[in-house]
């Protein structure tokens, strides 16, 4: 096996990433595109290095696939580093990028780094390619009070219960994450220390910092200060996320009312993206942009589900009319329910705490329906 591929035509960068990369590491060079494509299917390396000379898109390219298709770990090493190159980069699966103009003590550090990492992925049990990945769920609304994270929570908890398999449950809304106390939980840990320990992070120390609830589902909770999101980059949300699906059969994931850059690395990472909406104009309008850019993120219907919350209010619209409004059907109605709200303020999932409501029935439904076999790969939404 090798341990470091590096992927870069031009001699003399090609040199600095092999000083770089250690020779313990024994770092092979290959100038060829189609040459790399070929080593890492052929002998996944712990980590692959994409140079400078190589064109971005190609850049991009390989490092998408590779990420997608194998535990190897990605850096890309870049003349110059920007925002949007990096936002492209994490959405590609890269762990990390380096500037060619750091030292060569800071590119080292990066390739070290990322050969840890690698490491402790092979050592969970993960070794080449075509590894299994739980199935990503996320709850999405650009609305807040729909009721995203009370079908979050309770989706999650249908899932432990009708399947019986390991399910996590993640809280994307960094500021002002509610999925503890919907659950009836004290953090002691939260997605903040685990982004801390990042190139330390493995599935024994993520399990650390979740939290279990009875039901068996087990939350990594959001930041208990507000201030604390500031110092979780889109990037580590999508390494932390990744580890989670390496772990768990399941992961619900519930985010935060905007397209974020932390929400951009979990819809990159769902299998389906639960869309919630109510029986008014304001929501319905809110997720009808929201679709319409979904859609321009390249997510298709097989993977967008609307969810119709509260959907027997007696208002002038009916469910015909907002799946006309939104260009699409609607995989699940959520009645409206006055047991809900009481769950909500006991800390326990209606589908727990009212099992037989037809609420609770209708979860347990959407439950069954998303219970389909894990997926094997990570969707591109770029």
């Amino acid at each position: 096996m090798n341990r470091i591929l590096i992927a870069e035509p031009d001699a003399a960068a090609a040199e600095r990433l092999v000083q770089a990369s250690g020779a313990r590491n024994h770092p092979l060079v290959t100038p060829s595109l189609d040459e790399a494509f070929d080593l890492v299917r052929e002998d996944p390396p712990l980590v692959l290095i994409i140079g400078p000379s190589l064109l971005i898109d190609v850049a991009y390219e390989l490092a998408e696939h590779v990420s997608s298709s194998c535990d190897t770990t990605v850096v890309m090493a870049v003349p110059q580093i920007d925002a949007e190159l990096l936002r492209r980069a994490m959405r590609c699966g890269v762990a990390d990028v380096v500037s060619m103009a750091d030292s060569l003590a800071e590119i080292t550090a990066s390739v070290e780094r990322a050969t840890s990492l690698a490491e402790r992925k092979r050592g969970a049990g993960t070794t080449g390619c075509d590894k299994e990945l739980g199935k990503v769920l996320t709850v999405f609304s650009t609305k807040g009070g729909v009721g995203k994270t009370v079908l979050a929570t309770n989706l999650s908890v249908a899932l432990a219960k009708e399947t019986g398999k390991r399910v996590a449950l993640v809280d994307l809304d960094l500021e002002f994450g509610d999925v503890a106390i919907m659950l009836g939980m004290r953090p002691e840990h939260t997605i903040f220390d685990a982004v801390q320990v990042y190139d330390r992070l493995d599935g024994e120390m993520l399990a650390g910092f979740m939290e279990t609830h009875d039901s068996g589902v087990v939350a990594l909770l959001a930041p208990v200060r507000p201030e604390d999101a500031e110092g979780i980059s889109a990037a580590r949300v999508g390494q932390v996320i990744d580890l989670v699906r390496e772990n768990y059969d399941y992961v619900v994931i519930d985010t935060c009312p905007s397209f974020s850059e932390a929400v951009l690395a979990a819809l990159d990472r769902s299998d389906e993206l639960y869309v919630v909406t109510m029986m008014d104009v304001a929501s319905i309008k809110n997720s009808r942009i929201s679709v319409q850019k979904l859609k321009q993120l390249g997510f298709d219907n097989g993977r967008l589900k609307l969810v119709l919350n509260r959907s027997d209010s007696k208002v002038l619209l009916q469910p015909a009319e907002v799946e006309k409004a939104m260009g699409g059907a609607i995989c699940a109605h959520i009645p409206s329910d006055r047991t809900v709200p009481r769950s909500v303020n006991k800390g326990v999932p209606i589908v727990i705490d009212s099992p037989k409501t037809e609420v609770s029935r209708s979860i347990l439904a959407l439950a069954r329906s998303a219970a389909a076999p894990v997926m094997k790969e990570v969707h591109d939404v770029a």
